[in-house]
């Protein structure tokens, strides 16, 4: 099949070994130009990014190999948490596809279960730069092995953290080069710091690339209590408010990043005018995997990676694309939760619960 199984340990990008683990071959370029031999240049070039929870050599840990990153269509999405069965299936990756004629998925895995009870969060999230240099040397791996073509990243909650890291460090390394391969970034429910997040588009700009990556960041009103976690048990940062990317929208001081709010009725509205159908029935009131399961969501985002031109951020802008995010905790019922007539006590802007 046209899938790459990286294992990132510390900060080293292997390849996937069960039996190996932390032994396995370091990623190659010709390891890399093996998974898809036959790639298109019209079909995507996609890395998966795991979140919070998961470890693919830790029997403890959920493996994202198995859990996400496979292709059985069997598997029936029964745990409590109705997560999906098959990130690649959503994306229009195909299990048979041994040359990369409906592209190449990258599926990366890293330690983002830490062993300890307390501080687990904030040590994940510390696991989480590492393993964003990891993906640096995956991508650069990948853009030596497929010249001239584009590198998409797709992430969930604390994966954002991995890429943008890896961004980041690459505008500080100064490799332009690199920064010019990645095409598009979808962050979906992004478990990242504002201040880290500007941080990274600031340098990105700084680079005077010839094109810049394009990020869309999805989030949702039914993720804020996750929102609000990473606000409370992310590392404090000396100078930056601990405000997290979900809650706050930074389109209109970056033009080469998009805010979406997924479970928004004004975006559901203009999607389905143009034929995308996001379903899932009512809003729901706490969730963080209705990012990308709730049905529609995932051919949304194959939409994006795959018919380029009507998807690109500036035709959406000149669409009139919805970017305003409702207030948060818009889908709890306020009197319950901070006393009969105190909802509008909630600051402008959406700043954190205590």
């Amino acid at each position: 099949m046209a899938m790459l199984r990286i294992a990132a340990v510390e900060r080293k990008a292997l390849l996937f070994d069960r039996e190996r683990g932390a032994a396995a071959d370091a990623l190659t370029v010709e390891a890399a130009r093996e998974a898809a031999p036959a790639l298109r240049r019209s079909q995507p070039l996609i890395v998966m990014v795991h979140g919070y929870k998961f470890d693919p050599f830790d029997a403890a840990a959920a493996n994202p190999h198995d859990y996400l990153y496979h292709f059985d269509p069997s598997l029936v999405e029964a745990d409590r948490w109705q997560r999906p069965a098959s990130w690649p299936l959503g994306l229009g990756l195909r299990e048979q596809d041994r040359w990369g004629v409906h592209g190449l998925g990258v599926a990366f895995g890293w330690s983002s279960r830490p062993r300890q009870r307390m501080g687990a969060f904030c040590q994940a999230y510390i696991q989480a730069a590492a393993a964003g240099r990891a993906l640096l040397d995956t991508l650069d791996m990948l853009a030596t092995a497929y010249p001239h073509r584009d590198i998409d990243i797709f992430v969930h909650s604390l994966g954002a953290r991995v890429a943008l890291t890896a961004l980041r460090v690459a505008a500080r390394r100064g490799r332009t080069d690199l920064l010019e391969r990645i095409g598009r970034v979808l962050l979906l429910g992004p478990a990242e710091l504002v201040s880290a997040a500007r941080e990274t588009m600031d340098l990105i700009e700084r680079a005077a690339l010839a094109r810049r990556p394009q990020v869309y960041s999805i989030v949702a009103r039914e993720n804020d209590f996750f929102d609000v976690l990473v606000e409370r048990f992310a590392p404090r940062m000396k100078g930056a408010a601990p405000i997290c990317v979900g809650s706050h929208g930074m389109a209109e001081d970056f033009p080469d990043w998009l805010d979406l709010q997924i479970d928004s009725p004004a975006l559901k509205d203009w999607l389905g005018a143009r034929g995308v159908v996001i379903g899932g029935g009512p809003p729901r009131r706490v969730c963080h995997w209705g990012v990308y399961n709730r049905p529609g969501a995932l051919d949304f985002y194959a939409s994006i990676l795959r018919d380029r031109d009507r998807w690109s951020i500036d035709s959406m802008r000149r669409a009139g694309v919805p970017t305003e995010q409702e207030q948060r905790w818009a889908r709890l019922p306020m009197p319950r939760l901070f006393g009969r007539g105190e909802r509008n006590a909630v600051p402008e802007g959406g700043a954190a619960v205590s």
